[in-house]
C-alpha cells in the first residue's frame, strides 16, 4: 500500500489522539505502557481505513461516529470537567479520539456489509412449507421457553400486574396508568382459566402467561417467515431462531405479566409488515396486497394502544411515512396509517371517558422537568421569590433535596403526589413552563446531569440493572407461586437468567445502550447499500427511544426497552438482504406475462405476501425479466 508522508502522519497522529482517548476512558495512568500497544496496534487498522474511498461509506461513518462519540462523551463530561487544570485538553482529546476510532470501525465494517447479503435466489415456497415454517418456529420456541415456565409458574405478576388483574375482574375502577388494552387482555385470558378451571385463580393465570406466550412466539414465526420467504440463508435463519431462543429474557418474559412483552411483539410485527411493504412498492405497484394493509392497520393501533408512548412513536413515523409516500402517490399506505391514528386518539379519550377510564396523573408525564428542576434545587440553585411561591403550591420544597434520586423520577413523583394539588400544574402550566426554562438558562450544567442521569442507560452500552420481575404479588387473589422444577434444575435455571452479569460478550446480549448503537449503525449500513427507502422500517425503534429520551421515569428499565430486543434481528438483517430476490417471486397474471414491454406490466400480487403459485419461478425465468431491470433504488 502506498502511503504519502502527509497520510502516515496524519495516519500517526489519529492513532495518538485514540490512544489517548482510550488512556483517558479506562483511567489507566500516564505511564501504563497499554497506552502505547493503543498507538502500535491502532496504526495499521487506520492504515486500512483511510485507504477506503467511497461516500456513501463516508457520510454514513461520519454520522454515526458523531453520534457514537457523543454518547461517550457525554457518558463521562462530568468527570472529564471536574478537573479544571486539564478539562479542555481532554475534552479534546475524547472528542477527536473517539470520533476518529468510530469513524475508522464504520468505515472497515460498511465495507464489508457493502459486499456481503445473505440472501440467495430460491423458488417460491409452497403454502405447506410456509406453514411448517411459522408453526415449526412457534413449537422451538415454546418448547425452549418451557422451562421458564415450569419454573416461575404460573407467571410472574407484579404490583403492577396485580393491578390490572384487579381492574380486569372488576376489583377496582379502570385506569390507563397501565394501557388498558393490556388490561383488556388480561381479562380475556385471566376469564378464560376461570372457565376452563373452575375459577383457580393460579390456573387462571398461567392460562394467560400460555396465551401471551403462545401470541409472542407467533410474533416472533411471523419475522422468521418473512425472511425464510426473503431466501435467508439457512445459517442465519438459525441464528435468528436461537436468537429468540437462547437468551433468558425472551422465555422469562413470555411469561410475566406486563404490558411491554405485548408491546415488544407488536412493535417486531409493524416493523415486518412495515419492510414487506416497502419491497412490495419498490416492484412500482400502486396497489399493496390487502393482508399487508390490514396487518398494517391492527398492528398501528396496537402500537398507539399498548403503551403510552406508542402513540408518540406512531405520530414521529407517519410524519415519515408522509414524507416518503405522498410524493409518489401511494394514498392507501398513508390512508390505511393515518386512520389507525385516528381511531386509537377517539378510543384512547371520548371512547375511555365514556367507559370512566381515569387518566394518569399529570407528573407521571412529567419525569425529566421534575428531575431537572430537582437537580437545581439540589445543587443549591436559588429560586426566586415567586419560583418559590410557585413550586410550594406542588411540592415540599425543603424535601426536594432528600428525595431526589438521580436515576429514578418516582421519589420526586411521589413528593408531589403527597401534596395533592396536581390541578395546580395544569392551570398554571405556562408559568412552570417559564420556570422550567429559566431554571435551565440559569443553571444548564444541573439540567444535563439530571438528563444524563436519567437516560444514560439507554444510548450508553456499558450499564447493568435488574431485569426480571422476581416477585409475585397476590393481593386480593387466591394464588401462588408453583415452582414445578427440582431443586438442582431451578437453581441451574436460576444461575442461567443470571449469567449475563459474570460472563464476559454474553452480557452484550442484555445490553440496552449497545442494542441502540446497533440500530444506528444498521440504519447507516442501509444507507451504505444504497437502500435508503428502507430506513422507514427503523423509524418505529428510533421514535421508542426518543420518546425515552424525553420522559423516561427510569434510566434503564430492560422492559421498556424490550420491543428493541424483538426487533433488532430483522434492523440487523435488513441490509444484508436484498430485495431483487422477493421480486424475483412477482405474480403476474396470465396476460401481462405475455407482455414483451415493461411499460404495460401490471404487477397484480407478489409472493411476499404468501398468495402465488408454486410454479412461478419457471414462468418468470421465460419472461426473460431480470428483477434488476424492474426496479432501480431512489437516491
Amino acid at each position: 500500500m502506498n502511503t504519502s508522508k502527509y497520510q502516515k502522519s496524519l495516519i500517526f497522529l489519529s492513532s495518538l489522539l485514540t490512544g489517548m482517548a482510550f488512556t483517558y476512558y479506562l483511567g489507566l495512568t500516564t505511564s501504563n505502557m497499554f497506552a502505547l500497544f493503543f498507538l502500535i496496534l491502532l496504526y495499521p487498522f487506520y492504515q486500512k481505513a483511510f485507504a477506503i474511498r467511497d461516500k456513501n461509506i463516508s457520510l454514513a461513518s461520519a454520522c454515526c461516529s458523531l453520534i457514537l462519540t457523543a454518547f461517550c462523551f457525554l457518558a463521562k463530561c462530568r468527570f472529564i470537567w471536574e478537573e479544571s487544570g486539564t478539562k479542555y485538553l481532554k475534552t479534546i482529546v475524547y472528542i477527536t479520539g473517539f470520533f476518529l476510532f468510530f469513524m475508522a470501525v464504520c468505515i472497515n465494517l460498511y465495507k464489508k456489509i457493502l459486499v456481503t447479503d445473505l440472501n440467495i435466489p430460491c423458488s417460491v415456497p409452497t403454502r405447506k412449507r410456509k406453514l411448517l415454517v411459522f408453526f415449526g418456529t412457534m413449537g422451538i420456541l415454546l418448547l425452549a421457553w418451557l422451562p421458564y415456565f415450569l419454573y416461575l409458574f404460573p407467571g410472574d405478576v407484579t404490583t403492577d400486574s396485580n393491578q390490572e388483574m384487579r381492574q380486569a375482574v372488576g376489583l377496582q375502577d379502570l385506569s390507563n396508568h397501565h394501557p388498558i388494552a393490556h388490561t383488556f387482555m388480561i381479562k380475556i385470558f385471566y376469564s378464560l382459566g376461570q372457565v376452563l378451571f373452575h375459577g383457580d385463580a393460579t390456573l387462571s393465570v398461567a392460562t394467560y402467561s400460555i396465551c401471551q406466550a403462545i401470541l409472542l412466539s407467533a410474533s416472533f414465526a411471523y419475522l422468521i417467515l418473512t425472511l425464510y420467504e426473503a431466501g435467508l440463508k439457512q445459517s442465519a435463519l438459525v441464528i435468528t431462531i436461537l436468537f429468540y431462543a437462547i437468551p433468558a429474557y425472551h422465555g422469562t418474559y413470555s411469561v410475566t405479566m406486563w404490558k411491554d412483552i405485548w408491546f415488544g411483539g407488536i412493535m417486531l410485527v409493524l416493523a415486518v409488515t412495515l419492510w414487506r411493504i416497502m419491497v412490495y412498492c419498490k416492484t412500482g405497484t400502486k396497489k399493496v396486497p390487502k393482508f399487508e394493509l390490514i396487518m398494517l392497520f391492527i398492528f398501528s393501533i396496537a402500537t398507539c394502544l399498548f403503551r403510552s408512548n406508542g402513540l408518540y412513536a406512531f405520530v414521529f413515523l407517519l410524519l415519515f411515512l408522509f414524507i416518503y409516500f405522498l410524493p409518489k402517490k401511494q394514498m392507501q399506505i398513508l390512508i390505511t396509517a393515518t386512520t389507525a391514528l385516528i381511531l386509537a386518539v377517539i378510543i384512547k379519550n371520548p371512547v375511555y371517558q365514556a367507559l370512566h377510564v381515569t387518566q394518569p396523573d399529570m407528573i407521571e408525564s412529567l419525569s425529566i422537568p421534575a428531575q431537572q428542576i430537582a437537580c437545581t434545587i439540589r445543587d443549591g440553585g436559588e429560586l426566586t421569590d415567586e419560583q418559590q411561591e410557585l413550586l410550594s403550591q406542588v411540592v415540599d420544597i425543603s424535601q426536594v433535596p432528600v428525595r431526589y434520586a438521580p436515576q429514578i423520577s418516582d421519589s420526586i413523583k411521589n413528593l408531589v403526589r403527597e401534596t395533592d394539588n396536581q390541578e395546580f400544574i395544569k392551570t398554571h402550566k405556562f408559568e412552570f413552563l417559564k420556570l422550567w426554562i429559566d431554571l435551565g438558562l440559569k443553571y444548564p450544567k444541573s439540567y444535563l446531569y439530571a438528563h444524563l442521569d436519567q437516560t444514560y442507560g439507554y444510548w450508553y452500552p456499558d450499564v447493568q440493572y435488574w431485569v426480571y420481575a422476581g416477585e409475585f404479588s397476590t393481593a386480593g387473589f387466591d394464588m401462588a407461586k408453583e415452582n414445578k422444577l427440582s431443586e438442582n434444575s431451578s437453581t441451574s435455571m436460576n444461575n442461567w437468567r443470571e449469567a449475563y452479569k459474570s460472563y464476559p460478550y454474553w452480557g452484550l446480549l442484555w445490553s440496552i445502550g449497545l442494542t441502540t448503537w446497533l440500530v444506528i449503525f444498521m440504519a447507516g449500513a442501509v444507507f451504505v447499500k444504497k437502500r435508503k427507502s428502507f430506513l422507514l422500517v427503523y423509524m418505529p425503534m428510533i421514535g421508542v427511544f426518543l420518546t425515552l429520551m424525553i420522559a423516561t421515569p427510569v434510566f434503564a428499565e430492560f422492559r421498556y426497552y424490550y420491543c428493541a430486543f424483538t426487533t433488532i434481528p430483522l434492523l440487523c438483517l435488513i441490509p444484508f438482504l436484498k430485495e431483487e430476490y422477493f421480486m424475483e417471486k412477482i405474480s403476474k397474471n396470465s396476460e401481462t406475462l405475455e407482455t414483451p414491454e415493461y411499460e404495460n406490466l401490471e404487477i397484480e400480487n407478489i409472493a411476499f405476501t404468501g398468495f402465488q403459485d408454486a410454479d412461478f419461478t419457471a414462468k418468470y425465468e421465460t419472461s426473460n425479466i431480470h428483477a434488476s431491470e424492474i426496479t432501480q433504488d431512489e437516491n
